[in-house]
């Protein structure tokens, strides 16, 4: 199995503090957020050579943040669309990467706790989604809504949250052949124009025409904190500290 983690975003809600590094090189209780999530792949079992991090904003940054810091093992890929395009493409770019291979995908701006990703691994299914079930759902939501068969049937944040099951945290696994199926999807979007697209666009134009079947691994029980500003970044700090004392 491969990993990619989505690292391409400049994090403009964070400036200053990303004014010279990428969002995913921001610290939390003082080690970059980037590098907690490599440090919770390796201990679930990864070889940092089968991690693919797709850059974009201040990739050169990014390279030697890594180099430096025992992660040069890494593959860095760059999206040159970063900017003008939305994250489906940050998703499409790390395909040569990753073909023919089953992949956990998750999202570099998310800082999680160590039992999420084992709950990931050992859940059964081709193509699995962690959802944090829960009520408070708001417009920033990526809501997940899920049917009477327990399989995804919604991805949205549009969606009404009183319809939905809970948020969609950024992380999911996908087998060889739903990867293959994702990654069409993703260079479809390109090909007709949708370049305004969330990667989660793709999710559901395969979920609507039943081509590939979403499940849900609630994870509600950990630490699941996305960062999106100041005061997302504050929060996860506090959690994180009083976590590792």
């Amino acid at each position: 199995m491969k990993a990619i983690i989505l690292a391409a975003g400049m994090g403009s809600r964070l400036a200053p503090l990303t004014n010279d590094r990428p969002k995913v090189l921001v610290p939390v209780a003082g080690r970059p957020i980037l590098f907690r999530q490599l440090d919770h792949l390796t201990a679930a079992g990864f070889d940092l050579a089968d991690v693919v991090i797709v850059g974009g904003y201040r990739v050169d940054t990014l390279r030697a943040e890594l180099a430096a810091n025992g992660f040069a093992a890494c593959t860095v890929i760059f999206n040159d669309m970063y900017e003008p395009w939305n994250n489906f493409w940050s998703l499409a770019v790390a395909e040569p990467a990753v073909r023919g291979h089953a992949v956990l995908q998750f999202d570099g701006d998310v800082i999680l706790d160590p039992a999420l990703l084992p709950k990931m691994l050992a859940a059964p299914g081709d193509a699995l989604l962690a959802v944090d079930v829960r009520d408070e759902l708001d417009d920033e939501t990526m809501k997940a809504q899920v049917g009477a068969a327990g399989d995804v049937t919604g991805l949205s944040k549009q969606l009404d949250p009183a319809t939905c099951a809970g948020e969609y945290i950024g992380i999911s696994r996908l087998s060889a052949e739903a990867a293959a199926k994702v990654f069409r999807e993703l260079h479809a979007l390109r090909d007709e124009g949708l370049t305004n697209e969330y990667y989660e666009g793709a999710y559901l134009r395969l979920i609507r025409r039943g081509e590939v079947r979403f499940g849900v691994v609630d994870v509600h029980a950990c630490m699941v904190t996305e960062i999106d500003n100041v005061e997302d970044l504050a929060r996860a700090d506090a959690l994180v500290r009083a976590r590792e004392g």
